[in-house]
């Protein structure tokens, strides 16, 4: 700026600017602090808008057409597929599970997601091989066998080539390439096992559509007649009322993984507004540390006459302008974020990231970044603001003791206010982010009290330090005035808390894993037996050596339309129960309820009940539904609609493994709609094979869920998910890590002043070293210990209220917490001790 220009500045901001020039010195922490929590808010809502603009962008093909309309158990008929060719391209999978086997007698042979396709798959995108032929080529009948393309895991899984053969079903396939990208996986992320696809012909050949199979047949349109998809829709629903089938277009292609994309957004949004949080306390400190130093200006100021606001002023635009740099590198860094996971990761995501820099979370971030800092910063800038020029002078430095003027509260009030409403409106579940809010500022609050008790604690222990100069020095530096205790409390124990919490639920759930489940899980699930199946399924049982316990379970599939006369779409469902009205689900009948079920509300029926159809479901879906013992609800299965009394509610340990139904129908209630039958077994290890093979090769429709792999499969998720949120949560383990730091460099120049007059009256440097070191030791002791409750207390409360399982205290984990906190708050203490010991005695002694 010229002269000119300073000079026409009011004169706060002049004042402010002068003093800056001496650059950030003292206010890296400030900085770094919000850069960091800023930027994991702008990463988080940058990568999220970048996947669902690729998610709008490529709609169509990720869904497979312009609609798409589900239906289990049979195709639309001939009238209604005429309906829709005439509006329209058609396309039609079929989708199901099913067994591939390798011929011979010690073929592998492994459960997949069997796909079949017609010749205009896919209408729109394009499933890309690895090889060099078409699709239309790969899956043509070549003389009397058809051919196959499948998943690269399904080569490994039967340790097989392209070229090779195997059996599905009743029929006999070459798998002649493999699938590099298929358009429309993504719409459904979850599977029991890899993807093998054959032509729509040739799925008769493998008679596997039996009835009551669980086949899902999705028809694809395409809107290329003149009929807008809108439209299509409409005529289609006008046209066929009760076909039961689900219509969606692509607003919601994916919706598992928009909902995934949102929940882990909402997620690392929130951690980083907690490691903001967390930094704000730095923010608070450095602001507190640079005016403790300013003191003598500031009462210079005010002897020349300057009024107490407009020093305010200069020192909170000085604060907000290093605030405003700390948020502009956050911002930066954070939607550059996406650029960088494209480069380096691009083709592990699940879709095509439309990487750009959007508005919308760049803004979220810096608001929020900008509001922590208000909020931080005003409470030390109003109570140094009113520190009399006398009292300076005098070397009375310390806080005024007394509260802001209500200008400021009013100030602190608004601002909190608005963070609190850009953090709720700007979710994707709000109620979800006022919890957290809440959540929050209790837990600054808890750890704020803890700090006080460890302060009151460290100065009644100081008296009984008599003797002991190293242990006395300790305690008194913990109690007292602008000692660092509240500072490391509040923000390492924040952190050290999440992780705790994410540490004993891992290890909660990887024990369920390890201890209880293999002791009680069956071994097997054989899922699409037919009736005419059960009685051979039985004989192989008896024949196999080894086999343990068995269940068997008939089992329907439904969907529900009304509860107590209400359209489900109309009825006040809760959110959790939201998933059991989304599409079909398992019925299952019952002369008695399962062994390891616990009636909550209502009876059982009788075991030779003959009368009108009753329901039994489990107590967390009743209230989820608001259904009480009497009331009704009606299940559409194939098109006829079941209306029946809630007889009872049951309260289910789904950990065990066995057979479980979220919904029990009394006997009869099903009579003639078709169902299948599912079979857990438990058999020795040394037979799992023999018996794999017996039944598949004897009842090819049947597909074999091994549960030890299964469970290999969710113990390497839990360890992938507690892996992915202990990084996300160490963002605010680093932003307490920095307050530390800031908190020790903020006390430096008492400590080397302290040190000088303690040398002075005979203290060596090893004295003063052990003593502070014990300060730190102790400090980082109590914090560990604070955050081990307080996260311990949090996984207790997520195991046992939230995911229903059984608790178990692991000391090692709480251990570790202990000893990582001790030796942070050692190493950080000891580098600030180390500069402070080294500081010379003559200059402070002159200067006295």
């Amino acid at each position: 700026m010229t002269d000119s220009v300073i000079r026409a500045l009011p004169l706060s901001v002049r004042l402010a600017l002068r003093e800056l020039r001496g650059g950030l010195a003292g206010f890296r922490v400030l900085v770094a602090c919000l850069a960091l929590g800023v930027f994991a808010i702008a990463a988080a809502g940058s990568m999220n808008r970048a996947i669902q603009a690729g998610l709008e962008a490529d709609a169509q093909a990720l869904l497979g057409g312009d609609l798409e309309v589900e239906r289990r158990y049979q195709p639309p008929d001939t009238t209604q597929r005429t309906a829709m060719e005439a509006m329209a391209t058609v396309s039609q999978t079929v989708d199901m599970r099913a067994m591939a086997i390798v011929p011979g007698d010690a073929g592998e042979r492994a459960l997949v997601e069997l796909k079949a396709v017609d010749d205009a798959y896919p209408l729109y995108g394009t499933l890309e091989l690895t090889g060099r032929e078409t699709l239309s080529d790969a899956l043509a009948q070549r003389g009397d066998v058809w051919g196959a393309v499948a998943d690269p895991n399904l080569l490994t899984r039967l340790g097989v080539n392209v070229g090779a053969f195997v059996r599905v079903g009743d029929a006999t396939v070459q798998i002649r390439d493999t699938i590099a990208r298929e358009p429309d996986r993504v719409a459904s992320l979850f599977s029991l096992g890899p993807r093998l696809m054959i032509h729509a012909e040739a799925l008769p050949a493998t008679a596997l559509i039996q009835p009551g199979s669980l086949v899902e047949y999705d028809t694809l349109l395409r809107a290329d007649k003149g009929v807008p998809a809108d439209a299509l829709r409409t005529r289609l629903t006008d046209a066929f009322p009760e076909a039961g089938w689900r219509i969606r277009g692509t607003d919601r292609a994916a919706p598992g993984l928009t909902r995934f994309l949102e929940n882990l957004t909402l997620y690392l949004t929130l951690v980083g507004l907690t490691a903001l949080l967390v930094g704000g306390i730095g923010v608070a400190n450095a602001t507190r540390a640079y005016l403790q130093g300013r003191m003598t200006t500031i009462a210079t100021l005010k002897c020349l006459g300057a009024p107490a606001g407009t020093i305010f002023r200069v020192y909170f635009i000085q604060i907000g302008l290093l605030a405003l740099l700390g948020v502009a590198i956050g911002v930066a860094a954070g939607v550059g974020a996406p650029f960088l996971v494209q480069a380096l990761a691009g083709d592990w995501l699940p879709i095509r990231a439309r990487v750009a820099v959007y508005a919308e979370p760049a803004l979220l971030a810096l608001a929020s970044g900008a509001l922590v800092a208000l909020v931080f910063a005003v409470w030390p800038l109003a109570r140094a603001r009113d520190i009399p020029a006398l009292a300076i002078f005098k070397g009375a430095l310390a806080d005024p003791g007394r509260w802001p003027r209500p200008r400021y509260l009013l100030l602190l009030a608004l601002a909190l206010g608005a963070l609190v409403a850009v953090t709720a409106l700007s979710a994707v579940d709000q109620r979800f982010a006022l919890v957290f809010v809440a959540g929050a500022a209790v837990s600054m609050g808890l750890f704020g009290v803890a700090a006080l008790g460890v302060q009151a604690l460290a100065r009644r222990c100081a008296r009984l330090a008599h003797g002991r100069p190293g242990l006395r020095l300790a305690l008194a530096n913990l109690h007292r005035p602008g000692a660092a205790t509240g500072s490391v409390v509040l923000s390492l124990g924040l952190g050290l808390s999440v992780l705790v919490i994410v540490a004993l639920i891992q290890g909660n759930m990887t024990r369920q894993i390890d201890e209880r489940l293999p002791a009680e899980a069956p071994s097997f699930f054989f899922i699409d037996l037919q009736p005419g199946q059960v009685d051979g399924f039985r004989a192989i049982l008896e024949q196999t050596e080894g086999v343990g316990r068995t269940a068997y379970a008939d089992m329907v599939r439904g969907r529900i339309t009304r509860l107590d006369g209400v359209p489900v779409g109309e009825a006040n469902v809760a959110p959790d129960a939201q998933w059991a009205i989304r599409g079909d689900r398992g019925f299952t009948t019952g002369d008695a309820p399962p062994n390891n079920a616990e009636i909550v509300r209502g009876s059982w029926w009788p075991v030779d009940y003959d009368g009108p159809p009753l329901f039994s479901l489990t107590e967390e879906l009743a209230q989820g539904f608001g259904l009480d013992i009497g009331e009704t609800m009606t299940v559409n299965i194939l098109g006829r609609e079941i209306t029946g009394t809630l007889a009872n509610t049951r309260k289910v340990d789904w950990g065990s493994l066995r057979i479980n139904f979220t919904f029990m129908v009394s006997p009869g209630a099903l009579t003639g709609a078709p169902r299948t039958w599912i079979a857990t077994v438990r058999v020795d290890d040394t037979a799992e094979a023999a018996l794999e093979r017996a039944v598949t090769d004897a009842y090819p429709n049947v597909s074999a869920i091994r549960v030890k792999g299964a469970l290999e499969t969710v113990r390497g998720i839990l360890d992938t998910a507690a892996r992915a949120i202990t990084a996300t949560a160490a963002v605010t383990l680093a932003a307490g890590a920095l307050v530390l730091a800031g908190a020790f460099a903020a006390g430096h120049g008492r400590r080397v002043y302290e040190a000088v007059v303690l040398k002075v009256v005979g203290a060596t440097r090893g004295d003063l070293l052990r003593g502070y070191l014990l300060e730190y030791g102790l400090l980082g002791l109590a914090t560990g210990l604070i955050a081990a409750a307080v996260g311990t207390a949090g996984a207790w409360a997520v195991i046992v209220f939230v995911m229903k399982a059984e608790w178990t205290f692991l000391p090692d984990v709480v251990l570790t917490t202990l000893v990582a906190c001790v030796l942070v708050t050692l190493a950080a203490g000891y580098l600030g001790t180390w500069r402070a010991l080294s500081g010379q005695a003559a200059p402070y002694l002159r200067n006295e």
